[in-house]
């Protein structure tokens, strides 16, 4: 084993955490498992289904994620001004009754247009429950090993994607897409508001470390005035936004590749579950790399996976590029709170995602409509998968450029 990956495995073995962490760990692990899970990471399954039910067009039904992304980035900043003022534990029990009578009611919808509504209603309780919340919350609530915390925390997004989607494949070929949802709200019911009720503590203070430094390197600058932080935030939301735009999409790939909900479920569950290794290894790495190099990294795999797709190959070339990519995109959560906190401190971690996720916006709105419509017109999402690998580029660039200005500044 290489010496950085020895580092990273120790990281979780080294001090054990106390019971306060681990309530807030466990409990944000749950919650974004099926914030995420049940969003973002089954949505490209339900693509086809719902088409076909209400005879629309793959443009049209990928508008939902559109939506949803929309409506996550439009509410995370005052999430993530409630979460740094307020009790994380009024928006998360409020999101959880969002998420799951939003799934429920979805159902029962008997329109696209209802269902368009629905999304939005949906889209507005994912950043109570999601990695804003997460990187918020453990990012304030621990100091010493924040890397690894966030690092476990966030585990809950591949491994819900992996759940959801595996549970989505399986119960929409035998029972139907309405079935699914109103499973959907049920386990949302089930698993997040016990969590939340003895996990999260009813206030929650920073914490300090005589080893962690807890201000932004540099003199500070309020995050809204800090070209840094907006180099910062563009890049991730185009990494993000591309990212998220993909795997609403990968359903539909695979079916174009002859694959069924169930097998397509299946890829899709594994490929998001592997991404536990990149949460876990890359989020106590970035205790003790720059998390900047790290997201780097993150983002030049990332772009290498979209370049191979592009290409048209065959599914082993498919499933092993979506197995190396899916690993490293599991770091992305964790590692950009820890360059958040590095470079402009962790006490608004809240706020700082929430004004990252303004920058998702234009990405992950925009992008499943523009796969909607070349699917549609091409019949192949090839040129769909080279504007990803250049938008990546474009975030890499952004990422370094936020590097050297914030250098400078502390220097």
């Amino acid at each position: 084993m290489s010496l950085p990956a020895y580092r990273a495995l120790s990281a979780y073995t080294a001090a054990p955490m106390d019971a306060r962490t681990r309530g807030i760990v466990a409990a944000t692990f749950a919650a974004q498992a099926v914030a995420i899970g049940s969003t973002i990471g089954a949505f490209s399954l339900f693509v086809r289904p719902v088409a076909e039910a209400f005879s629309a067009s793959t443009l049209a039904v990928s508008a939902g994620v559109s939506i949803i992304t929309l409506m996550l980035g439009v509410s995370g900043v005052p999430v993530g001004l409630w979460l740094d003022r307020g009790t994380p534990r009024h928006a998360m029990f409020a999101g959880t009754f969002v998420l799951s009578t939003g799934f429920w009611f979805a159902s029962q919808a008997e329109s696209l247009a209802s269902l368009a509504l629905l999304c939005v209603y949906i889209g507005g309780a994912v950043p109570t429950l999601g990695p804003l919340t997460t990187m918020a919350v453990v990012g304030k609530a621990v100091a010493d090993g924040r890397g690894r915390a966030l690092g476990i925390a966030n585990m809950g997004v591949p491994l819900g994607g992996l759940l959801f989607a595996a549970l989505a494949g399986v119960v929409i070929e035998s029972w139907g897409w309405r079935t699914a949802l109103q499973l959907f709200s049920i386990v949302t019911a089930v698993v997040c508001v016990p969590a939340v009720f003895f996990g999260i503590p009813r206030e929650l203070h920073p914490a300090t470390s005589e080893t962690v430094p807890e201000a932004p390197e540099g003199a500070p600058t309020p995050l809204a005035w800090n070209p840094a932080f907006w180099l910062a935030a563009l890049a991730f939301g185009a990494g993000v936004g591309v990212l998220s735009s993909w795997y609403s999409q990968v359903g539909p790939f695979l079916d174009d590749m002859g694959l069924g909900s169930r097998q397509a479920g299946l890829l899709l569950a594994f490929s998001q579950g592997i991404a536990v290794i990149g949460t876990l290894a890359l989020g106590a790495l970035a205790d003790r790399v720059p998390p900047s190099l790290i997201m780097g990294s993150i983002l030049a795999v990332v772009g290498l996976g979209f370049g191979v797709l592009a290409t048209g190959p065959g599914l082993p070339w498919v499933i092993a590029t979506l197995v190396i990519t899916g690993v490293a995109t599991g770091g992305t959560m964790p590692v950009f709170a820890a360059l958040l906190a590095k470079r402009f401190g962790a006490g608004a971690l809240g706020s700082g995602v929430g004004l990252a996720n303004v920058c998702l916006l234009p990405f992950g709105a925009a992008l499943p409509l523009l796969a909607g419509a070349i699917r549609d017109a091409q019949g192949s999402y090839a040129s769909f998968l080279f504007v990803c690998l250049g938008l990546v580029v474009v975030a890499l660039g952004l990422l370094v450029a936020s590097v050297r200005r914030s250098d400078a500044r502390s220097a």
